[in-house]
Order: structure tokens, then C-alpha cells, then sequence
């Protein structure tokens, strides 16, 4: 026989309840970072916590809590209990036979939560623990839950939310004995997590051009660009001209565009730096194309230059081509990518 937590906590509510009106609401919110919404990329992993406040003192702290969560991006593995609510954790607490982390259904996690031993029970194996209270008190939110998901592979909104809140509080007279009688609690605000993801994939989007050494640069990258640090996309050109200046520009609109005496790929307005090192390679200056650049979009720029999350960035490198005339410029290609958190 499978036990449905919300019918013997039910039970339970029914024989310690004194009196019908609800005490107080329970606020549920899911958050990760310490936010309700956030930017990943796909397929990134997810950490989140789950908090609930009650609305008012009325009480002496939570009793029971239980819910449901669903995610709209894929299903979900059941949660883990934080060492704060021990009490409402089986063998101390009670708990539907699949566990305090819910019951997976459908991709859905059910009854999320559990009960402390308000009845002190004595004659059972559980719930044996002692009554904990002063949990969830107006500002003083309890992480009661722990969970980490995978962003879909497809960019999009998605949302991660609480549902079916059902929770009692102790009753602020009650002193334990015989047993702690509870009060129902009401369902308050259930705050979603919001999931944005996006698609931090990196396309070449133009050709270099062809150089006085007869060379076309060609464009390499590896990592990918991370707001937070977390990971660095690193660009290198080459196959240009060899021991030349350089410079690197990026902005946030597509080409075609003018400048240097040359069309770019890179849209105005752009910014740009110049490179702190010549093109390297062998032979006289200007003469060969077995030059190269390479350049690094790090947290601390990408922050640097107010690139966020979400932004798509196109690039590109502009370099010093004496033997070529006028201009006496060349182009290596051009790349495009999206900030990623």
C-alpha cells in the first residue's frame, strides 16, 4: 500500500487541528543564484534551491509542507533536503515511500517535502525526531530543497514552478504536550524559476581576403565566451601578413561596413583595440604571410565592454598589408557569437 503523504498528514491535521481558519500563507520560491530568473546556454547544468516563508507570526513555525514541481524544458530528478529541515526528513520526519525529493511522474516530481513528528509518535519507526520550531518565519526564508536540471538543447524560455502547495504551522498556543497541535496554512505566492537559454553556437560569417603574399587568412576558435569567466573563446587568425601591426574590433550589428579603407563584416558602431604584439613569423617584414593574431573574450572583457548574456557579437581582425597598396590593409574573416552566461 503506498502512502499518499497529503492524505495521512491529512489525518494527522485533523486530529491536533484547533480551530478551522488558516494561520498564515506559505510563500514557495525557486531560485537559482539567488534569482527567480537566469540566462544559460544550452545543454548547461542548472543549480537551484527552493525557499518557503510563511506571510505572518501567528504561529510557531512550519509543520508539514509538501508540493509538486514541474518543468517545462524536460523532467525532472528528484530534489535533495537540506540539512536545515533534518525534522521533516524520514526517519525523523515522514515522508511519502518514494522519499522527501518527490515522486517522479511523467517528468513531474510529486508531494516534494514531508512532516515533522507533531503527533510524537513513540511506537513506530517513523517519524521519531523531535519537534523543530521557528522554521520559515517571516523574513527568515528555510532552503528546504536542492536540485540541479539541464537546459533543453533548443533556445527558448522555459520555467521550473512549484504547484498543489499543501502545509500546516503549529498553532502559537501549543506547547507540545500531549502531541504539538498544527494550524492549516494557506498558499501564498509561488515564485517560478524562469529558465532563458540560448544558443552560444560560433559561425564564421565571412571570408578573409586575399593578401600581397597571395595568402586568404584564415580564422580558428576554441572555448566559447562566458559572461561569467567560466569558460574564454579564444580567436586566432593566420595566414597573414608576417611582423605587421594589428587590430581587433567587435560590436553588436552585422556588416557590411567601411572603415580603415576596407569593407568589414562588423557593423557600426564598433569598438576596437590595437594588438599589443606584431603578426610574428619568418622572412622580412611584410613579405610573407605566415603571421598570425590571436585574441581572447574573457569574462572580465566581455563584463568590460558591457557585452551580456544573450548578446550576439561579430568580429574581426584588421592588419597592416604595406606591399598591397591602397589600402595597405588586409581582412581576415569574420566570426559571429553569442554571449553566453
Amino acid at each position: 500500500m503506498k502512502l499518499d503523504i497529503k492524505k495521512a498528514l491529512g489525518l494527522t491535521l485533523a486530529f491536533t487541528l484547533c480551530g478551522s481558519a488558516l494561520a498564515t500563507d506559505l510563500d514557495v520560491s525557486i531560485e537559482s543564484g539567488g534569482s527567480n530568473a537566469i540566462t544559460v546556454g544550452t545543454g548547461d547544468m542548472v543549480n537551484y534551491s527552493v525557499l518557503v516563508e510563511t506571510t505572518d507570526s501567528a504561529h510557531q513555525g512550519l509543520a508539514m509542507f509538501a508540493f509538486d514541481l514541474t518543468f517545462d524544458g524536460g523532467s525532472l530528478s528528484p530534489v535533495t533536503p537540506t540539512g536545515a529541515i533534518s525534522a521533516f526528513v524520514a526517519p525523523l520526519g515522514i515522508n511519502n515511500p518514494a522519499g522527501f525529493g518527490g515522486t517522479p511522474s511523467n517528468g513531474d516530481l510529486l508531494q516534494v517535502g514531508g512532516a515533522q513528528n507533531t503527533i510524537r509518535n513513540t511506537f513506530a519507526s517513523q517519524p521519531v525526531g523531535s519537534v523543530q520550531s521557528g522554521l520559515a518565519m517571516p523574513f527568515a526564508p528555510a532552503t528546504v530543497a536542492t536540485g540541479v536540471i539541464s537546459a533543453p538543447m533548443t533556445p527558448g524560455t522555459y520555467v521550473l514552478s512549484a504547484q498543489n502547495l499543501f502545509a500546516n504551522v503549529l498553532d502559537p498556543a501549543t506547547t507540545g504536550t500531549p502531541f504539538w497541535k498544527v494550524l492549516p496554512c494557506g498558499e501564498g505566492t509561488l515564485g517560478d524559476l524562469v529558465i532563458t537559454v540560448v544558443d552560444c553556437d560560433i559561425s564564421i560569417i565571412c571570408p578573409g581576403d586575399t593578401n600581397s603574399a597571395g595568402c586568404q587568412s584564415a580564422m580558428l576558435y576554441a572555448g566559447r565566451a562566458s559572461y561569467s569567466g567560466a569558460s574564454v573563446l579564444t580567436v586566432g587568425v593566420g595566414r597573414i601578413i608576417n611582423q605587421e601591426f594589428g587590430i581587433w574590433i567587435w560590436g553588436t550589428n552585422p556588416g557590411p561596413s567601411t572603415r580603415f579603407g576596407t569593407t568589414l563584416c562588423v557593423g557600426t558602431p564598433f569598438d576596437f583595440t590595437i594588438l599589443p604584439e606584431l603578426s610574428g613569423g619568418t622572412g622580412a617584414p611584410g613579405t610573407t604571410c605566415n603571421g598570425s593574431f590571436r585574441f581572447h573574450f574573457t569574462g572580465a572583457f566581455l563584463q568590460g565592454a558591457g557585452l551580456t548574456p544573450g548578446t550576439t557579437v561579430y568580429t574581426q581582425c584588421v592588419y597592416r598589408d604595406p606591399l598591397r597598396g591602397v589600402p595597405s590593409v588586409g581582412v581576415s574573416p569574420a566570426m559571429s557569437f553569442m554571449v553566453c552566461p
